[in-house]
């Protein structure tokens, strides 16, 4: 057993603002204490004035992938505590080259390079950008971004999701609420929940397509059986709210097969 004192990997810090003791990732720059919800600063203290007129503001909105309660934390901060059940939150910024499995669940943004391999649990983060091989869920809560050739065997879930130009991408599934595709992409299955654009030169190719509007623009190519009809908006966008009106609206097709 790994005593308290001896944490492989971590070191420990104390809050300047109550003593209380946490353990935090070792090249971490800054945090937050867990008990008084203080910042603090883990970077050598460059002294006086400077300091206080480089004191960081909470600028950046997050939301506890635990109990949904959002907060404002500071920009620079790789860890946090929930201000309402306590979590440990996950704010680092991940990229992935080569071949990996590890969990990767963030409140930051994960990049996938290209010819990365990755094999391993649901991924979750802000924004999730993919430039690879993807054997696993992928889930943002802001965007999911195809950058060049990216291949997703699960399903892709995001408030918006983007194909780029001279990009080539497939997922099994996709739900968002604005798709926009200005290269090439293969799905099995999408909802849209406020409508979908094929730019020019775009291509999508999908067996069912659910959307309110679609946008072809110029030599835009869309293949598949289209359903363009209204479709209810979750009262927040979230990605439980979207899962939630995609099997509403589609009951007797399960869009999520994982």
């Amino acid at each position: 057993m790994t005593d308290r004192k001896t944490r492989i990997g971590q070191k420990q810090i104390c809050c300047p603002h109550c003593g209380q003791e946490q353990w935090e990732a070792p090249a971490a720059l800054s945090t937050m204490c867990r008990k008084c919800h203080q910042y603090i600063s883990l970077s050598p203290k460059l002294g006086g004035e400077s300091s206080r007129k480089g004191r960081p503001v909470r600028d950046r909105f997050v939301r506890c992938p635990g109990c949904g309660a959002g907060q404002y934390v500071y920009s620079a901060a790789l860890s946090s505590g929930c201000i309402a059940c306590g979590s440990d939150l996950n704010l680092v910024n991940y990229r992935v080259r080569g071949r990996a499995s590890e969990r990767l669940r963030t409140l930051g943004d994960v990049e996938f390079y290209p010819g990365c391999q990755y094999r391993g649990p649901r991924v979750e983060a802000r924004q999730v950008r993919i430039s690879g091989w993807i054997d696993a869920e992928v889930r943002g809560s802001q965007a999911v971004q195809f950058r060049k050739e990216g291949d997703v065997k699960g399903g892709v879930v995001a408030p918006d999701v983007e194909v780029c130009s001279r990009t080539s991408a497939s997922a099994a599934s996709i739900v968002a609420c604005s798709l926009r595709v200005a290269g090439r992409l293969e799905s099995g299955r999408i909802v849209a929940l406020r409508g979908l654009e094929v730019e020019d030169g775009g291509s999508l190719r999908a067996a069912r397509i659910l959307t309110p509007q679609i946008r072809l623009i110029g030599r835009a190519s869309l293949v598949g059986r289209v359903e363009a009809r209204p479709l209810p908006e979750p009262p927040e966008v979230s990605l439980p709210a979207l899962e939630e009106v995609a099997r509403r609206i589609a009951p007797e097709e399960p869009l999520f097969g994982w």
